[in-house]
């Protein structure tokens, strides 16, 4: 039986405020202080991300989101949770029909998520994108509950391959212990494979290190080829439930991820319409305000979409992300912020 994976995030509780980005003209982009921080409007005279398909392997999208649809690309049979799609009948007088309809998502996780990598930008509506000319390739591997198996994850990962995704950002993750233990007895095998298969198709691979407070990535972040992404607060401080890496061995860094203690710390994103909601300003409808290392992490892979749209390979991309973080905590790499904050000026400039 296949491992179960879930991504978890944090609900704000409190008032944003407002500092608008200069360049966008998007109403909700003075409030999303990730953006500032990694320094994306800087970045975007250099790179936007232009053809470059980032898979946001999830619980979907929301496809039709007014602030997502002209970047999503969708399939009929990205649902790897429902293969099959949606059935009715299975009578005596009325045959069982299904019909693949595609990863839309019924969580709102995932719709969050592909929102902070490549919201449609400067388009007078909600928020902004990392990578504003990216596209964003919807695959549902997590249900409503936000959980799944370690085969339909690695399902997505292969199917984001397949498609000629060149980021795959996977904000989700195994509770730490329980992913030793997974990884021990084999249940992980699947998703390792078909990460070593994206890597070798060219891909960059983005993975959430876990919110469990503990100084290792948690699986399938430890992988030796992925990128392992922690969570920093408004301050720049490691968020509290952000995992480390005091292995000093995995690609680790750190991006804006909330600090999971009011709505002007945390992370607003486009969200999952008609879903329930935070209670956090905006009082708006699809939208809505999130922390947690599954934040971070498509901060993470909207930069490396600005590099992979400049011609860098998926190891230059990885080599250019380490090098031209902000250091943070103790002089150099370390534990805690191990290479440092993604900052997608610098990236885009020195390399």
């Amino acid at each position: 039986m296949s491992g179960a994976f879930f991504s978890v995030a944090v609900l704000g509780i409190l008032a944003l405020t407002s500092t608008a980005l200069a360049t966008t003209n998007d109403p909700y982009a003075g409030t999303q202080r990730g953006l500032q921080k990694i320094g994306a409007e800087q970045a975007w005279s250099t790179s936007t991300g232009s053809g470059v398909l980032i898979g946001i392997v999830d619980t979907g999208i929301d496809l039709t989101h007014p602030d997502l649809q002209s970047k999503v690309v969708s399939y009929p049979d990205a649902d790897m949770v429902e293969p099959a799609g949606s059935c009715s009948g299975g009578g005596k007088k009325k045959p069982r029909v299904c019909v693949q309809d595609g990863a839309q998502d019924e969580n709102g996780h995932g719709t969050h998520v592909a929102g902070i990598a490549a919201a449609v930008t400067n388009n007078g509506v909600g928020v902004a994108g990392v990578a504003p000319g990216a596209k964003v390739l919807a695959v549902r591997v997590l249900d409503a509950d936000g959980s799944g198996t370690s085969d339909q994850v690695a399902a997505g990962i292969r199917y984001a391959t397949a498609k000629g995704a060149k980021v795959i950002n996977l904000s989700l993750g195994i509770i730490s212990g329980v992913d030793r233990v997974a990884k021990v007895i084999g249940e992980l095998d699947p998703i390792y494979k078909a990460i070593d298969e994206a890597w070798a198709g060219g891909a960059v691979v983005v993975v959430a290190a876990g919110n469990d407070s503990v100084p290792i990535c948690a699986e399938p972040s430890a992988h030796p080829r992925v990128v392992c992404v922690g969570a920093t607060d408004s301050n720049d401080v490691r968020s509290f439930y952000s995992n480390g890496d005091a292995t000093m061995t995995s690609h680790y860094l750190v991006a804006p991820g909330g600090g999971a203690l009011s709505c002007s710390g945390d992370i607003l994103s486009t969200y999952l319409r008609g879903a329930s909601r935070s209670g956090c300003p905006p009082d708006a409808d699809g939208y809505d305000v999130l922390a947690g290392t599954s934040m971070a992490t498509p901060h993470v892979s909207g930069v490396a979409a600005l590099l992979v749209a400049k011609g860098l390979s998926n190891a230059q991309v990885v080599t250019c992300l380490e090098a031209t973080a902000d250091d943070l905590g103790p002089a150099g790499r370390d534990p805690i912020y191990g290479y440092g904050r993604v900052n997608a000026a610098r990236a885009v400039t020195a390399c």
